[in-house]
């Protein structure tokens, strides 16, 4: 089990900033939760050679969280869709 203490905020470190190619993706996952699907329409997202379809469903599912936003996500043939609820 971990070691807990608790200390004064000033001995805690920063939290790292995230790197521009983190941020350049998670504003892409963002904004096809945003802007590319509406009422009535699915999503497909098909996973590149290096990426998993696990992955993507995580990565799409977390910026619909971060945008305050339901989503149903499946997997059918190595191919993610996912649904704006």
């Amino acid at each position: 089990m971990a070691d807990f203490s608790v200390i004064k905020d000033s001995e805690a470190p920063r939290p790292a900033r995230q790197t521009g190619r983190l941020a350049a993706r998670m504003r892409e996952y963002e904004k096809h939760v945003h802007d590319s699907v509406g009422a009535g329409r699915t999503g497909k997202l098909i996973p590149s050679a290096n990426e998993t379809p696990r992955g993507v469903a995580l990565r799409i599912s977390r910026a619909a969280k971060r945008s305050g936003k339901a989503i149903d996500t499946w997997v059918v043939d190595n191919t993610v869709y996912f649904k704006v609820t």
